[in-house]
């Protein structure tokens, strides 16, 4: 009897010891996470307004000009933060806004969500990296799972390993389905994070960037051309190379959009309801929009139209929003320079504006 009951105690102390090792594993702070996450954490409460997405927010939103810019047109006294991180998808960003709103923060009223495309691919080569590990929480995992269906195709690089795979021969979202699974496993497990969790509770770990003064001075907006990484680097000189492409990009926009019909069975509506109720149920308004990426966006065209998400706020069109064109605005493709973030910063304050005047609504929590 002794040896069933020492190997339940032994099972029992080593689920306790690894979720204790999962809840001290820190966030990763690879492209600025970690460090936007937990001052978003501790200081949330300060803001009313909450931009949340990709790098295209990250370098592209200034909160301290939007506010002035929102003040200049009757809205004083709004402050916003910016929580936009290199390469945060759609599922990544629901994680971490969740966890802000657990926060339950008390002057939040607004949540401007980047582009929730729901896009359950895993598009980084390496799909056990601790971003994608970090997210696979069991709800998250269970959402991506369920986005599954609305995938059309793999990233074209993966075709020929998802092909490979054992369950390949089925359907190429099983693999996927796999990745998706054992990424899961890995946080359930802390797998590999023994190093991180040390350096943590040592405090030997160097401060992540950006640093918490500059988060403070900037309310979370990153100037894209300072200190810029290796990659941030060669992006920008690729653009300088190629900058003649850019007038053809944006003239494909409205042709490629045009081609898209309904969201029909293409898009995962069901998350995106969740996701705006729990906004709402945080006693936050939700507001969607796309960053001016020179690239269409026809799921987010069809919402639109569709009207159920109340109006998407489109950026990334050149006929509507022309200030955002000129190539000196751009640091590359996909990204603006600092000039140009305070462009589409008093832009976006103006649409804004545009829509609390039109809705009676208030930039503040009533």
């Amino acid at each position: 009897m002794q040896a069933p009951l020492s190997i339940l105690a032994f099972g029992v102390g080593l689920v306790a010891v690894n979720q204790a090792m999962v809840t001290l594993a820190p966030l990763p702070a690879a492209a600025g996470l970690r460090s936007k996450v937990e001052f978003a954490l501790e200081h949330v409460g300060d803001y009313d307004v909450l931009f949340i997405g990709s790098s295209a927010t990250m370098y592209g939103l200034r909160p301290g000009v939007f506010s002035e810019e929102l003040e200049r047109l009757g809205h004083p006294g709004v402050r916003a933060f910016n929580l936009g991180v290199g390469g945060m998808g759609s599922f990544e960003a629901a994680n971490v806004l969740r966890k802000v709103l657990d926060e339950e923060p008390a002057r939040l009223a607004w949540v401007l969500y980047e582009e929730p495309l729901f896009d359950p691919r895993l598009w980084y080569p390496n799909a056990y990296n601790p971003r994608y590990v970090h997210w696979h929480d069991s709800s998250t995992t269970i959402a991506a799972l369920a986005a599954l269906r609305f995938s059309a195709e793999p990233p074209d690089y993966k075709r020929t390993d998802y092909d490979a795979h054992w369950l390949g021969w089925i359907n190429w979202r099983l693999p996927l389905a796999m990745e998706h699974i054992g990424l899961w496993a890995w946080r359930q497990s802390a797998f590999g994070r023994g190093p991180e969790i040390i350096d943590e509770l040592l405090d030997w770990a160097p401060e992540p960037l950006p640093t918490t003064e500059d988060l403070a001075r900037h309310d979370g907006w990153v100037d894209i051309g300072v200190d810029a990484q290796p990659g941030v680097r060669r992006a920008h000189e690729d653009f300088l190379e190629k900058r003649g492409e850019w007038a053809d990009r944006l003239a494909g926009i409205a042709a490629a959009e045009a081609e898209a019909g309904p969201l029909a069975d293409g898009y995962d509506l069901a998350a995106l309801e969740s996701l705006l109720e729990e906004v709402r149920a945080a006693g936050a308004q939700p507001l969607l929009y796309v960053a001016p990426r020179g690239l269409p966006s026809p799921q987010m065209a069809a919402l639109d139209a569709q009207g159920s998400a109340g109006e998407v706020l489109r950026f990334h069109l050149p006929g509507r929003y022309p200030e955002l064109n000129p190539i000196e605005l751009r640091w590359d493709f996909s990204h603006l320079n600092a000039e140009g973030a305070e462009v589409w910063s008093r832009l976006f304050a103006r649409e804004f504006a545009r829509l609390l005047d039109a809705q009676g609504a208030s930039a503040h929590k009533r």
